[in-house]
């Protein structure tokens, strides 16, 4: 007589299916973004990394479905909300950006790279429950292409540093005039001449004055009420 174990899949098989379609769907539709986000793309370096990841991609739905044989399962997608939340963010903010810029390379990476994070968690939830599930094939194969996602996520990294250096954040000549003022009247240090004179309240501007009030007293100090007579 067989268990109930037997006759139908434990809830940690079905949960395991239930992953192993959705990260199907999503890399079905990952290879039509990888080919558009690298037509956007400014430079080459970056259009490369996108083509090459695109190329990985399909080898990846190959060795999903692969492991649905072994699973005795048609390669059915189920749609993944994640993902295609992803995905909507991703050209949102994409589209705000000028063609053949720098700002929208940047962007693009970021896109990519939440992809990518998105797509380690889910490869390495699917490798420890294909382990618990004794399922050794799949895991080998779901492994392979959880290493295949980090290394695409660390390519994008190195592409990150050199892109969003590319346009620093712009400072206003006020605000750098200013800044340099208020570093001028400020203490130096040791060897510095105090701007206190005669014990009394520091000057403003002077280090000694970020610690006192306009009495002199220093600040947090709290005078104790006069006691009525």
């Amino acid at each position: 007589m067989g268990t109930i174990e037997d006759e139908a899949p434990s809830g940690l098989k079905l949960l395991y299916r239930m992953m192993l379609q959705e990260i199907y769907w999503c890399e079905l539709h990952l290879r039509d973004v990888l080919e558009n986000m690298e037509e956007r793309a400014y430079k080459e370096e970056l259009k490369a990394v996108f083509r090459r990841h695109r190329a990985e991609t399909s080898d990846q739905v190959a060795r999903l479905e692969k492991i649905f044989y072994l699973e005795g399962m048609a390669a059915q997608p189920v749609f993944c909300r994640g993902m295609q939340g992803l995905f909507d963010e991703g050209w949102q903010v994409i589209d705000q950006t000028d063609e053949g810029s720098a700002h929208r390379d940047a962007v693009l990476i970021v896109a990519a790279q939440k992809v990518e994070h998105y797509e380690i968690a889910s490869y390495g939830s699917l490798c420890i429950l294909a382990q618990t599930l004794a399922a050794q094939e799949a895991s080998r194969l779901l492994n392979q292409t959880l290493e295949e996602e980090r290394k695409a996520d660390e390519l994008f990294s190195q592409l990150a540093l050199p892109v969003r250096k590319t346009e620093p954040v712009p400072v206003s000549d006020p605000a750098v005039h200013i800044m340099k003022q208020a570093i001028k009247g400020m203490d130096a240090g040791a060897g510095s001449r105090s701007t206190k004179v005669d014990g009394g309240a520091s000057a403003p501007g002077s280090a000694d004055a970020l610690l006192v009030d306009d009495n002199g007293e220093p600040k947090g100090r709290r005078k104790s009420p006069e006691r009525k007579k």
